[in-house]
């Protein structure tokens, strides 16, 4: 067997047993190119929803936003956490400038204001209609 055939079958290997993880890929820039979380993956740096991220190793929760839930009460309310994601995973695709951490939620979540090279996400995000202000939230807004 030639040396790179035996190199390319160890790799195979390892990325079925688990013990290297693709997760996600760099640009050529150096940004991350960001992509929805996998469950079958040990996150890293992913998307989680609309209001959530893992940026190596550390999982953030954008402060002052709520989005609607992947696993939500409704078809409406899933289907916009859907767009939601995909709308957090475009903006950070186009290229992660400043985090600012601000404390932690109940659940262990970091807490930031994220900018990209759009500006802050969080207004982006409420100006888009896949996200609103934390905090005002009683029974599912999206399910009405």
């Amino acid at each position: 067997m030639q040396k790179g055939v035996t190199c390319a079958w160890a790799m195979a290997v390892l990325l079925v047993v688990g013990l290297i993880r693709p997760v996600s890929a760099i640009a050529e820039n150096g940004n991350v190119l960001w992509q929805e979380c996998r469950l079958d993956e040990r996150r890293v740096t992913c998307v989680v929803d609309g209001d959530t991220f893992w940026y190596q190793g550390t999982k953030i929760r954008l402060l002052g936003i709520d989005a609607p839930e992947v696993e939500g009460y409704c078809l409406n309310e899933r289907q916009l956490a859907q767009s939601a994601t995909i709308e957090l995973t475009r903006l950070l695709n186009t290229g992660l400038v400043q985090i600012a951490y601000e404390g932690q939620d109940q659940y262990g979540r970091h807490l930031a204001r994220i900018w990209v090279r759009e500006g802050e996400i969080g207004p982006v995000m409420l100006a888009t209609g896949l996200a609103e202000p934390f905090g005002q939230r009683g029974p599912s807004p999206w399910c009405r």
